[in-house]
């Protein structure tokens, strides 16, 4: 995926992202790999989604495993 955050003007100086996610069979499980990169030297978007994509991760865990969600939405 590629895109641009347009929202908050300290995170759109930081130009195009780009996230690659990959999915590959390991010993009966699947690995998630998800990379998630800007051209940008120390980017404050990264720094802003490094924190997002384990949340996510997490919630996405715990409902296909008990169909509900730990980690609820920051206010």
């Amino acid at each position: 995926m590629r895109w641009r955050h347009k929202w908050k003007p300290e995170l759109a100086a930081d130009g195009e992202a780009f996230c690659v996610i990959e999915l590959e069979p390991v010993d009966g499980a699947v690995k998630l790999t998800i990379n998630h990169t800007v051209a940008r030297k120390d980017s404050k978007l990264i720094e802003a989604v490094g924190g997002g994509w384990p949340r996510i991760l997490s919630n996405l865990k715990s409902l296909l495993e008990t169909g509900q969600i730990i980690l609820k939405p920051k206010p």
